[in-house]
């Protein structure tokens, strides 16, 4: 038996390295990646009341200007006690009456305004007065209470609540 030299064997064994095949690597199962939090869209925001209806109501109502816009909103005109005839859009006050279930104990409805500012008049006059209305103003969620044949004062500007006593 002949004895191949030491280098010769190492050669060989490199050679025979060189030329095998390259061995695939064993199939890795792939990493389980946590899903990504992504934090959920928040819904828009509601806008912020800025009128209500109170006292002897059943159903308080606490509004903001796009509530009232999706209400049923006449045109009319009206002969304000001071500046003559106007333009006005807005709700009846009678729908709003409708919506919060003005209880039948309730005498009267005090129209406030941002200022403080008061003024009161009896349940049976406003439920005749068909054109009487929160109307909408120039400045967004500004209210005027538009009140034909009645006294100027009862035409309260910027108005935030309606309480029925």
């Amino acid at each position: 038996m002949k004895r191949i030299p030491v280098l010769w064997l190492m050669a060989l064994v490199l050679v025979a390295a060189a030329c095998a095949p390259a061995a695939t690597p064993a199939p890795v199962e792939p990493t389980a990646v946590p899903p990504t939090t992504v934090p959920p869209t928040e819904a828009p925001a509601a806008a912020t009341p800025t009128f209500f209806v109170t006292g002897l109501v059943a159903n308080e109502l606490a509004l903001a200007e796009a509530d009232l816009r999706a209400m049923d909103v006449v045109d009319i005109q009206a002969e304000h006690p001071k500046k003559g005839m106007q333009d006005y859009t807005g709700v009846r006050l009678i729908v709003l009456m409708a919506l919060a279930q003005v209880k039948p104990e309730a005498a009267t409805l005090v129209i406030t305004a941002s200022d403080g500012f008061s003024a009161e008049i009896d349940v049976p006059t406003l439920t005749a007065c068909t054109d009487c209305l929160l109307a909408f103003t120039d400045t967004p969620e500004s209210f005027t209470a538009v009140m034909p044949g009645q006294s100027s004062k009862l035409w309260v500007k910027d108005v935030v609540s309606l309480e029925f006593k």
